[in-house]
């Protein structure tokens, strides 16, 4: 029986991409065994594959890294998107507020939906410009203070000077932020410029822990915007284990992983 020609470069290249968007993650060793080359053909073609901007190298391997043009932020359309997921996110990140914190929220329904989690005598304080808590907050004792602003009725958030203005004066214990985009090299991404101006400042005047949230899908995902490198983030939380060299590579910068 005659063997199989071996793969072009660019054939092997493309099943390295198919069998990354599969996989998210997956290890050099592996990719050589699954394609019958060498770990340094698999390197090469990693390198190739990086130099196009559709892999990020891990240490001993890569991530798919999926640039799109991601739509504008639609508070209404985003609350059903992967409902489950964001509910038990929210769950695990209401737990990480204590008794007399200062937060600011971000933007998005995530950060509004965990609100409603937070035990309802706890004493806290939220400081956002994120008008979906209003709804969220009301069976609490926590003291909700808006950030001011023109609002936006697709982002649901208010922005502005006056918003800036706002936020320079607090210092919070923590940050919440949700995600558009998360890449190990890009970092937090979106496509908003209100959005990114506005977490970014909130990010300089957090003396305590930048806690994001990202459901599985978000991974790999760059936005035209960067809110804040990896280096930056302290915890992430996610719906589901994420692949082994991802984890790696985050916990090399810092950044815890929790499992919602």
């Amino acid at each position: 029986m005659k063997k199989s020609a071996p793969l072009l470069p660019p054939e092997r290249q493309q099943r390295i991409l198919e069998i990354l968007r599969e996989e998210l993650s997956v290890r050099g060793s592996r990719l050589g065994e699954l394609l019958g080359v060498s770990e340094m053909t698999i390197r090469r073609d990693l390198d190739a594959l990086e130099r196009q901007g559709v892999v990020e190298r891990t240490h001993g391997g890569a991530v798919f890294r999926q640039e799109r043009v991601v739509g504008k932020f639609h508070y209404n359309s985003a609350v059903q998107e992967n409902l489950r997921e964001k509910q038990r996110i929210a769950r695990r990140a209401a737990a990480m507020i204590e008794p007399n914190d200062i937060i600011f929220l971000g933007e998005g329904t995530t950060c509004a939906q965990m609100i409603r989690y937070v035990d309802s005598g706890m004493p806290f304080t939220i400081f956002t410009n994120n008008l979906g808590v209003i709804s969220e907050i009301e069976d609490k004792t926590g003291d909700l203070i808006l950030l001011g602003g023109a609002y936006n009725h697709t982002t649901r958030a208010l922005a502005g000077p006056l918003t800036m203005e706002m936020i320079s004066q607090v210092n919070v214990t923590k940050l919440f932020l949700g995600a558009d985009g998360f890449s190990l090299n890009a970092g937090l991404t979106t496509p908003n410029l209100e959005i990114a101006t506005v977490e970014r400042s909130m990010i300089r005047h957090t003396r305590g822990k930048v806690i994001v949230m990202a459901d599985h899908s978000k991974f790999g995902l760059v936005a035209e915007i960067v809110i804040t490198p990896i280096k930056n983030i302290d915890v992430l939380i996610t719906d589901r284990k994420i692949p082994d060299d991802f984890e790696q590579e985050l916990r090399s910068m810092n950044v815890e992983v929790v499992i919602a």
